[in-house]
């Protein structure tokens, strides 16, 4: 009798894993289409912020200052306003697509990571380096939202494949605090990156 309860709840177990599948879901970026709730102040180093639009009722929240961006995907902490920083220290440009890593378990769709590639100007190249920022989304349960990773996509032909790794990885983790980022350069070396509030 032990024994087939414990087949019964190994199948049950088996049968709720392959319930749930991990797949990309593919949205626009368009800092046109965001709608900017706080002007800043650059000469106080203080970001213009916006709301974009994301995935599924989850947003995009756009920071700003001079040339330079840094994106938040999902709900901040607590409901607060952002109040982190994450880009390049040389000039960064965000591609127009977002590939979100969505959780689908019955009816419901949970986006939990993003990877987003980077344009990052490099002083001693003549093309720009090419990142994929890996980010964990802020959940409405959570609200906690963080980079779990880089990985530079130029002389990289698999960076697709690990960034995605890194996404289903990490990106599922329950606090942010306890994730540091994974980078993985190959060939080219990544661009100095800068994290504050994280």
């Amino acid at each position: 009798m032990r024994i087939g309860f414990a087949v019964m709840a190994m199948l049950l177990g088996m049968a709720g894993a392959s319930a749930q599948t991990i797949e990309s879901v593919y949205t626009d970026f368009d800092a046109a289409r965001c709608v900017m709730f706080a002007p800043g102040d650059a000469d106080a180093g203080m970001p213009a912020q916006a709301v974009c639009p994301g995935y599924g009722g989850y947003p995009v929240l756009l920071q700003t200052i001079g040339d330079n961006h840094s994106l938040y995907f999902g709900f901040p902490p607590q409901g607060e306003l952002v109040s982190r920083w994450a880009s390049f220290v040389d000039t960064g440009a965000p591609h127009d697509v977002i590939e979100w890593r969505v959780l689908s378990e019955g009816d419901r769709q949970v986006p939990f990571a993003t990877i987003q590639r980077w344009f990052v100007a490099a002083p001693e190249r003549d093309e720009p380096v090419e990142v994929l920022v890996v980010q964990k989304v802020g959940l409405i349960e959570a609200w906690q939202g963080c980079i779990v990773g880089y990985v530079v996509a130029t002389g990289n032909p698999d960076a697709n494949k690990t960034a995605r790794t890194i996404a289903d990885t990490l990106g599922r983790e329950r606090e942010c605090i306890s994730i540091e980022p994974v980078i993985e350069e190959g060939t080219v070396p990544l661009p100095e990156y800068m994290l504050y509030g994280y």
